[in-house]
């Protein structure tokens, strides 16, 4: 029988349902729902299952985890919602409440107090750098409400037994490694910390079939993604090793010095810190660690310390990624080339945030301290004016620009025919241009995209391509006798070009 959701718990629903509307309203209006080129490619790889010269879902491919852009196909298929972005905001900004809710239902399991879980939900909850991310096609959201869920119901099965919470917390848990890799990690973590957790409580015995069943459950969602890589491109690890995969973006990146963290053990401390502070706030965060410090003193189940630790995971797994040169990050404190790249990656710890000042805000001489940090934390964020995270997405779109003025262009003049162009460089310029994309040629439609690459004149009206830094399209062209004999270039900004043909 389902549990009697209380007053307070209603207006928890309330509140995370209005400042997802009102977020997504101030961000559309001021266009800044794809600020974020990433943001378009996940809602483009939604749309291409259903729109494109070779639907099917073999247009998921094997660049990002399919979790995020299955949740938008719901939505994708409909012009307006593509064309609007909804497809993906919607997806976020119901991870967004999903997320505030059990956050204020895991720290009420822990404290039994009902004005600490409201003041951590409205700690996670407005903050405005999750509140625009909630409010774009970005995974983020989808994997924090997935973490949300998961350390829920461990928190649940550690306190009842429940087989049941046991499962949901697997499922969730298989939901976050589809979402993203920090998802792999947590698995890893909760695998860990389930077996020696079930060992010292629950005996050896015990401990080997609830192991095997979160195992099973966890971890099924990466034995489907070794699968389908097997599948669909003839290698298992073709996500890890392929032409498209983080790790050939990592040598580029790795090429021009732009990991500089990579082996520097403080560099990635100091770098992923900075990204926590100026997401969450320097005051926000030393006063929720303090509250971890303090937790074992304050949560009445000394076991649910299990889940406090895995909470922490993104910290952990951030740092090392940093370190192994497996993700590259720039903050405004670097010594040098400071500047904003990937610095939302700090708002994945908000949740742990959350959870810790609830811990303090449960202790009643603590909760009027807990609530004015909250209150001078929400005021310098006002001072501070645009969110970091919305900051990081107009800094990348100012060396992008072409993608508005060329679609832009594009739009308005295409007077039919097919366009060849490669979506793993030029993703954000096909979401701005808001043709149907079965009118696009590119690395997803297989035979006509090889057969384009070799005699473009045969297929393609239109090439949108870029000299510097070169793309696939131009460098498979530039030599070219087809391309040079038949093709003008009829529009160009900066090193984009688009040619039409004779």
């Amino acid at each position: 029988m389902l549990k009697k959701i209380d007053n307070a718990e209603k207006y928890i629903w309330i509140f995370a349902i209005t400042a997802a509307i009102a977020a997504w309203y101030f961000s559309f209006l001021n266009g800044y729902v794809l600020t974020y080129n990433d943001a378009a490619s996940h809602l483009n790889i939604a749309r291409r299952v259903v729109d494109n010269l070779t639907p099917g879902v073999a247009q998921i491919g094997t660049v990002w985890l399919p979790f995020p852009h299955l949740l938008m196909l719901i939505f994708a298929w409909n012009d307006f919602m593509w064309h609007t972005a909804l497809a993906g905001s919607i997806i976020s900004m119901a991870s967004y409440v999903i997320t505030v809710v059990f956050t204020y239902k895991l720290i009420l399991l822990l404290t039994e107090n009902k004005p600490a879980a409201t003041i951590g939900a409205l700690i996670l909850g407005l903050n405005p750098n999750f509140l625009y991310l909630a409010t774009t096609p970005m995974t983020e959201p989808v994997l924090i409400a997935s973490f949300a869920l998961s350390a829920f119901f461990l928190a649940k099965y550690i306190k009842t037994k429940e087989i049941l919470s046991l499962i949901l917390a697997g499922v969730f848990v298989m939901a976050s490694t589809l979402t993203r890799y920090d998802g792999w990690f947590l698995f890893a973590c909760l695998t860990v910390l389930l077996l020696i957790w079930s060992w010292v409580t629950l005996g050896w015995k015990k401990a080997e079939g609830i192991i095997l069943l979160f195992i099973s459950i966890g971890g099924f969602g990466i034995a489907l993604w070794f699968l389908w890589n097997l599948m669909i491109f003839g290698d298992a690890l073709y996500f890890a090793t392929g032409p498209y995969s983080a790790h050939a973006q990592q040598n580029i990146l790795r090429s021009v010095g732009q990991l500089p963290t990579e082996g520097n053990l403080f560099l990635s401390l100091s770098y992923y810190i900075w990204s926590i502070i100026e997401n969450n706030g320097f005051i926000i965060a030393l006063l929720s660690l303090v509250g971890f410090i303090a937790a074992p003193f304050i949560i009445k189940s000394k076991q649910q310390i299990i889940v406090l630790l895995a909470v922490l995971s993104p910290f952990v797994f951030n740092v090392l990624a940093l370190y192994l040169g497996q993700s590259a990050m720039n903050v405004p404190q670097a010594a040098k080339d400071p500047g904003l790249f990937n610095i939302r990656y700090g708002v994945l710890m908000l949740p742990a945030f959350a959870i810790g000042l609830g811990l303090l805000a449960s202790r009643k001489k603590l909760f009027w301290l807990v609530s004015l940090v909250f209150v001078i934390q929400s005021f310098l964020f006002f001072r501070q004016g645009l969110p970091v995270a919305l900051v990081d997405g107009l800094k990348g779109l100012e060396n992008t620009k072409y993608t508005i003025e060329a679609s832009n262009w594009l739009s308005k003049n295409y007077d039919g025919g097919l366009i060849l162009t490669s979506l793993a460089s030029h993703d954000a310029f096909v979401a701005r241009a808001q043709l149907p994309m079965k009118l696009y040629i590119h690395e997803g439609t297989r035979e006509y995209w090889q057969k384009a690459l070799k005699n473009p004149s045969a297929s393609a009206k239109y090439i949108a391509t870029m000299s510097y830094p070169p793309d696939l399209v131009y460098r498979a062209l530039k030599n070219n006798s087809d391309f040079i004999n038949n093709y003008v270039l009829i529009h160009s900004y900066g090193t984009f070009g688009i040619y039409q043909r004779k």
